[in-house]
C-alpha cells in the first residue's frame, strides 16, 4: 500500500462514505482507507449508539426499527457535514432515501463494498448476532435482504469493490477507482477544507 500513500483526499472530495451489507468489511476497510489518507474514521453505528445512549441491539429491542432509522437519519445529517473523514455506514442506510440524499453529495465519494452472499451467509453466528437485523434470520430471509439491497447499493455507489479475499486488495481497488474517476495519478491536490 505504500506506493499509494499520500495525505488528504483528492479534490473535490471531502469524505469517503462506505456502504454495503452487514459483515461485508465496511469498518475494517474504512479504517485502512482513513489511515492511508490520514483522515478521521467514523463508524455510524457507534455514533448512533453514542447519540441514543444505548446499543443498537437495545434500540431495536426496546424502541423498534422505526425509531432506530429516525436516530440513524439524525446522526447521518450531522456526519454528512464532516470533512476529511471516512464514514462506515450501517447496512440498511440505503433503504431510507433521506439518508442517501444527505450522503450523496458532490463532495462525497461513495464506495460499495460487495461481499459474496455465501461469505456473508457463513459469517460466524457470534458476529452475525451483533447485527440486530441479522439475528435469528433464515438463509432465505438473508438472501431476500441481500437481493433487495444490492440494487440500492449499486444505485448510490460511485465505486463498487469486492471484498472476498484480502482487505488490502479492496483498498487498492478503491484507490484505483478514485484515480480513474478523477482522471488523475498519485499526488492529487488534497482537500483543503
Amino acid at each position: 500500500m505504500e506506493e499509494y500513500q499520500h495525505e488528504g483526499l483528492p479534490s473535490p472530495y471531502h469524505r469517503i462514505v462506505i456502504i454495503g451489507m452487514p459483515c461485508s468489511g465496511k469498518s475494517s476497510i474504512g479504517r485502512l482507507i482513513a489511515a492511508h489518507f490520514g483522515l478521521e474514521f467514523y463508524d455510524l453505528d457507534a455514533e448512533i449508539e453514542a447519540a441514543a445512549g444505548m446499543t443498537i441491539e437495545s434500540i431495536f429491542r426496546t424502541k423498534g426499527e422505526v425509531e432506530f432509522r429516525r436516530i440513524e437519519t439524525e446522526v447521518t445529517a450531522k456526519m454528512a457535514k464532516v470533512c476529511n473523514a471516512v464514514l462506515a455506514t450501517g447496512g440498511g442506510i440505503v433503504t431510507k432515501p433521506d439518508n442517501m440524499a444527505l450522503l450523496k453529495q458532490p463532495d462525497s465519494f461513495i464506495v460499495y463494498i460487495h461481499r459474496d452472499f455465501y461469505k456473508i451467509a457463513t459469517t460466524p453466528k457470534r458476529i452475525m448476532d451483533r447485527r440486530p437485523i441479522l439475528q435469528h434470520t433464515s438463509y432465505e430471509k438473508l438472501l431476500a435482504l441481500y437481493k433487495q439491497r444490492l440494487t440500492l447499493y449499486r444505485k448510490y455507489a460511485d465505486c463498487e469493490v469486492k471484498n472476498d479475499k484480502y482487505k488490502d486488495e479492496s483498498v487498492r481497488e478503491i484507490l484505483r477507482c478514485l484515480d480513474e474517476i478523477l482522471g488523475t495519478q498519485r499526488g492529487n491536490k488534497v482537500c483543503d477544507s
